[in-house]
């Protein structure tokens, strides 16, 4: 089968499991949220994979489906390990080899100890209640939710992009911060951030990138190449130090992050602080890139509403011009 074959025959089963949590959600709604949740995954829509994970899991929980309970972690601990959240994946992992304890799974539990052997040098916890608890990782994983609902929640353009280059700033820890998106075979920074005293200062003035505003060879490879680039200190020896820019203002952090949606270059996030080296920590980056996943999204839908928008003025305009007969 074709993998759009295999896409639609996932669907219709999604379907039928929709049906069947609408009519007796004791029994099916949890099997219906965990599949839900990796078909999100799959479309890179990873904010709802979040909720659909944890609603998968808690529903589960809730009607004893301990089997199902240890699959949606396992599969959450997936997904949370691929986007760099690694403390969160492990709590996942270790609550998923309880479930699979509880349920007599042993040859499952021997899999995952040998997958994860640092699994087997924790003692398992006596409750099986699935909390995360009130620790960095939960702080982390609560500031990835409300920052990705933030973004997501905005249609308007202009309010869409200010939040998200604030949020990202702000999360960074960066001192200035640059949106550039792609129009019509030219790229434009739609919006500058900075760091005050207080607050991030941003300023929607949309402009041709050029090689004074960022290293114009860093923003060619990351569009080219759909990949992030990551500079601890950009005044030591790398790919892009001989770049104007990077020697004119003297960069040390510099984070270069592709807005991707199914494989199409949506923007690109230019983030940068010139006073203190390594300060994108690996945590950081993980959070933005869940953000930028979300970004991507929701820029291209506030850009359809926008065109949207613009098609129905100009056919009321049209109407209102004709004269009545």
């Amino acid at each position: 089968m074709e993998q759009q074959e295999w896409w639609g025959v996932l669907t219709a089963h999604r379907k039928q499991l929709r049906e069947w949590a609408e009519n007796y959600p004791p029994t099916f709604a949890d099997k219906h949220a965990l599949v839900s949740a990796e078909m999100a995954r799959i479309e890179g829509r990873d904010v709802e994979a979040m909720q659909l994970y944890e609603q998968a899991i808690r529903s589960a929980r809730e009607q004893g489906f301990v089997q199902n309970e240890a699959l949606a972690y396992e599969l959450a601990a997936r997904f949370y390990a691929a986007r760099g959240f690694e403390k969160i994946a492990h709590l996942y992992l270790r609550d998923a080899r309880y479930c699979y304890l509880q349920w007599g799974a042993h040859g499952k539990v021997r899999q995952l100890d040998e997958r994860h052997p640092h699994l087997q040098d924790e003692r398992v916890r006596a409750s099986g209640a699935a909390a995360i608890g009130a620790s960095v990782t939960q702080l982390d994983f609560e500031t990835v939710v409300k920052a990705s609902q933030a973004v997501s929640g905005e249609i308007v353009l202009e309010n869409l992009i200010e939040t998200l280059v604030t949020i990202a700033v702000e999360h960074a820890g960066a001192e200035r911060g640059l949106l550039i998106l792609p129009r019509k075979g030219q790229l434009w920074v739609e919006a500058e951030a900075t760091t005050g005293l207080r607050s991030v200062q941003v300023k929607l003035r949309p402009a041709l990138a050029a090689p004074s505003e960022l290293p114009d060879s860093m923003l060619q490879y990351v569009i080219r190449t759909h990949e992030p680039v990551i500079l601890d200190d950009a005044s030591r020896e790398n790919m892009f130090s001989a770049d104007k820019y990077v020697t004119s203002r003297r960069a040390r952090s510099v984070l270069c992050l592709p807005l991707i949606k199914q494989t199409k270059l949506v923007g690109v996030l230019y983030l940068e602080n010139n006073a203190t080296p390594a300060v994108f920590t690996p945590g950081r980056i993980a959070v933005l890139k869940l953000l930028a996943s979300q970004a991507a999204i929701s820029l291209e839908n506030a850009r359809l509403y926008g065109e949207l928008t613009m098609s129905e003025e100009r056919w009321r305009k049209l109407f209102e011009s004709v004269p009545v007969a």
